[in-house]
């Protein structure tokens, strides 16, 4: 119950053993953050909140915990998670885990073995590729990197760090907290209405969201393709003709695509895909066109 009032995803049908995307609004109906929640038990479940985010937004559910019937617990101390993406993923974690892990469907988690050590194991991520997420005890954590880093060093696993995952996330058109994402933003304005439920019972920010929703996006997070030469930045402006219609929010170059990609916010006459978009880069306008997201979906799980 405490859950369902905190986010906007409606979690009655949340089965043990599976997880769920799930946007956390504010009273405005502004995005807190969004986390993902696994129901690991009948009445426990596992949180993983954006880290920058985390202690603002422990403050806050801890503002909304019932005086009675609930326990937060923080476990960032005690608990860590190792991320093993892309098409060898199973495999190499297979070899290390009791698990069957190929039967797991995306979203989902069970709690095993893997590399003689207790942990969860969770079919989730955020590169856009199939992967698994391994939730182990602190401890723990050298343990079992360091055997996969030697079960996958034929099958071509490799260290990666955020700007790699960046460039993923991007590519799989991912919003990130703080670049796509923060509280002015509105679930609808960012493609997430699906994780919006007026169905269920009261939940912080339904009242706002009901008014948005029924008034319509005024702006819409979108994707667009450079057709000039030119990276997009955060920040940097765009424009339909001579008209400013938003700005970019994330922007890189996509090693997947050969093709410098971008996600950002436009007025929402501006946002079907083919729209001709101009870039303002330094002093000139490169042009780029608003193009369908996903950029880029693998074909595997």
């Amino acid at each position: 119950d405490f859950l369902q009032k905190l986010v906007t995803r409606d979690l009655s049908q949340l089965k043990v053993g599976r997880a769920a995307y799930t946007p956390m609004c504010d009273e405005q109906g502004g995005i807190l953050d969004e986390m993902v929640l696994y129901r690991i038990g009948e009445s426990d479940f596992r949180l993983i909140l954006n880290a920058g985010n985390a202690d603002r937004d422990l403050e806050w559910m801890n503002e909304h915990v019932p005086a009675a019937g609930v326990t937060l617990k923080d476990l960032r101390e005690q608990k860590g998670v190792l991320a093993v993406q892309g098409p060898k993923a199973l495999e190499i974690t297979q070899g290390l885990s009791s698990v069957k892990l190929s039967p797991m469907p995306y979203y989902s988690i069970q709690e095993g073995v893997v590399g003689g050590c207790t942990g969860w194991m969770a079919r989730t991520g955020y590169t856009g590729e199939d992967g698994f997420e391994l939730l182990l005890d602190w401890k723990d954590l050298p343990t079992v990197w360091a055997q996969l880093l030697t079960a996958g060093q034929s099958l071509g696993l490799t260290v990666a760090g955020l700007g790699a995952r960046d460039t993923l996330r991007l590519e799989a058109g991912m919003p990130l907290y703080g670049n796509d994402l923060d509280e002015t933003t509105s679930p609808f304005e960012a493609g997430l209405g699906r994780c919006v439920s007026f169905e269920k019972a009261e939940f912080i920010g339904r009242t706002a969201l009901w008014q948005r929703s029924q008034e319509g996006a005024r702006r819409q997070l979108v994707g667009f393709v450079m057709e000039d030469p030119g990276v997009p930045r955060q920040g940097y402006e765009l424009f339909v003709k001579d008209r400013k219609v938003g700005q970019v929010t994330s922007g890189t170059f996509s090693p997947t695509l050969k093709r410098n990609i971008g996600l950002g916010f436009v007025e929402t006459d501006a946002a079907a895909p083919e729209t001709p978009l101009q870039v303002a880069i330094h002093e000139r306008r490169a042009l780029a066109k608003v193009v369908p997201t996903p950029f880029y979906k693998h074909h595997g799980h």
